[in-house]
């Protein structure tokens, strides 16, 4: 009886390393494709959006001059700009889509102790405003404002 379930789970562990290979001879060539891939976003088309929706009313774009608002903003949150870790256009689009998903540590400190563990992001959901291709050419115009910024080598200093 054992020797049967044993018999069993070796083809059926064959089956799947077959499956596997029968699947991966199907790319013709080309490497798998891992996660969620968008068509290649519009920056111009972005920056409109960028205004249009009303992002400057909380963020501004590092190096990048924008007609004045007519009232003060509700937040000074820079995008872009020099960063040692670029956003990716993934989390770009991850911020949009899920606000909520991760809250800026600036703005918990804003808010009263007891408040921050569970706070919000004050920023709406655009889900149900914008179109997909604006949602893309967002995140696109946002993705070309990061530069990655690399600290100059100092040499390394021995001291006895």
């Amino acid at each position: 009886m054992i020797k049967m379930n044993l018999s069993r789970d070796v083809k059926l562990c064959f089956a799947v390393i077959v499956y596997t290979g029968v699947l991966s001879a199907c790319s013709e060539g080309q490497p798998p494709v891992k996660g969620f891939v968008l068509p290649e976003g519009n920056i111009e088309n972005g920056q409109e959006v960028f205004a249009s929706v009303g992002c400057r009313s909380c963020h501004t774009v590092a190096a990048l001059d924008l007609p004045p608002l007519e009232q003060a903003p509700l937040f000074d949150i820079e995008l872009g700009g020099k960063v040692r870790r670029v956003k990716t256009y993934g989390e770009l689009l991850t911020s949009i889509v899920n606000p909520n998903h991760t809250v800026s540590p600036k703005y918990r400190i804003t808010l009263d102790p007891k408040e921050r563990k569970d706070a919000q992001s004050p920023m709406p959901v655009f889900n149900d405003v914008i179109t997909v291709t604006q949602l893309i050419d967002l995140a696109a115009f946002l993705h070309s404002h990061y530069e990655m910024y690399s600290p100059e080598y100092q040499g390394y200093m021995y001291v006895p």
